[in-house]
C-alpha cells in the first residue's frame, strides 16, 4: 500500500503474477504510454533510409490515395483511422503500423527533397496539428488497450461509456487538428 498524504493507493495484486496495477488498464493510465510509442515508432520509422527508385513510388502511392479538399475530409479521415486505433488488441497493432507508414513516407518526401528525415518528423510532429493528432491516436489507442482489459475483467458495459467519451475528446482533437492543418496550408498556397 502507498500513501501519499492523505491518499492510498491499495493495489496489492498477486506480486509474483507480475499484474499491472489497475490505473495502467485504463485509458488515461495508458494514454502517455502509446502517445509516446505512436511518437516513438513514427519517428524511428522517419529515419529508414530508402533509395531514391522506391521513395519515389511511395510518394506517388501517397499522393494518389490522398485527395483531401478541405477540413472535413481530413477530418473524416483522421476519426475513421482513430476508430480502427480504439479497436481492442487490434487497434493499437493498427495504430502502430499507421504510425510507421506515416514516418516512412515523411522518409520518403526527406530522400527526394534532400531534407533531413529526422528533423522534418520532429517538425512535423510539433506542429499544433501534429500535436492534436498526435494525442487524438495515442487516445484512441490507449482506449483500444483499456477495452481489452475491460473484456479480460468483464466490466465491458462500464467501459462503453469510456468509448464514448473517448470518441468525443478524439473527435474534438481531430476536428481542430483538421482546421489548424487546413488554414496552416492555405497560409504556403
Amino acid at each position: 500500500m502507498w500513501t501519499v498524504g492523505k491518499l492510498s493507493f491499495g493495489y496489492r495484486g498477486n506480486r509474483d503474477s507480475g499484474t499491472l496495477p489497475p490505473f495502467l488498464h485504463t485509458k488515461w493510465g495508458l494514454f502517455p504510454i502509446t502517445v509516446f510509442l505512436f511518437s516513438t515508432v513514427f519517428l524511428l520509422s522517419s529515419i529508414i533510409p530508402l533509395d531514391k527508385s522506391l521513395a519515389e513510388e511511395i510518394y506517388a502511392s501517397v499522393s494518389g490515395s490522398i485527395s483531401f479538399t478541405g477540413p472535413l475530409d481530413i477530418f473524416a479521415h483522421n476519426l475513421a483511422l482513430s476508430i480502427i486505433m480504439m479497436i481492442p488488441v487490434a487497434g493499437f497493432g493498427f495504430s502502430i503500423i499507421s504510425s510507421s507508414t506515416t514516418g516512412v513516407a515523411v522518409s520518403a518526401i526527406s530522400t527526394l527533397r534532400s531534407l533531413n528525415s529526422l528533423s522534418l518528423a520532429i517538425r512535423l510532429l510539433s506542429t499544433p496539428s501534429g500535436i492534436l493528432e498526435f494525442l487524438a491516436y495515442g487516445l484512441a489507442s490507449a482506449q483500444g488497450l483499456a477495452g481489452l482489459f475491460a473484456i479480460i475483467e468483464k466490466r465491458v458495459s462500464r467501459e462503453l461509456r469510456g468509448y464514448l467519451t473517448t470518441l468525443i475528446i478524439v473527435g474534438s482533437l481531430l476536428l481542430a487538428s483538421a482546421f489548424v492543418e487546413t488554414m496552416s496550408l492555405a497560409a504556403y498556397d
